[in-house]
């Protein structure tokens, strides 16, 4: 039996099914993004609202993203983007590991 997390996800069938690492995927970015938006948010010292009117946008939409419970859209980030005076930017993402690619 798994005694940790990082255990279970390695031993698990489940867990390193496509439809699972799909939904982890998408997980994964939407939680990036609700990071990031935090940051720079707290670093200009707005609150939701004042980073809400900023951009234009309703402030539940602001606190969804940053609970990571949407995507948003390109536009929508592009908003964010300019209120906080960042930039959007495509990263290259690391190359999965030969195990990884073994386990997918």
């Amino acid at each position: 039996m798994a005694r940790t997390l990082d255990e279970y996800l390695q031993r698990s069938k489940r867990a390193n099914s496509k439809e699972v690492s799909a939904a982890r995927a998408v997980f994964e970015q939407a939680y990036g993004i609700a990071c990031q938006v935090i940051e720079l948010r707290e670093k200009h010292n707005l609150t939701q609202v004042e980073l809400a009117e900023k951009a234009g946008l309703p402030q539940a939409q602001i606190s969804r993203i940053e609970r990571g419970v949407v995507s948003p859209t390109s536009a929508t980030l592009g908003k964010i983007a300019e209120a906080l005076g960042a930039d959007l930017r495509l990263v290259e993402r690391p190359q999965p590991s030969a195990r990884s690619r073994a386990v997918g």
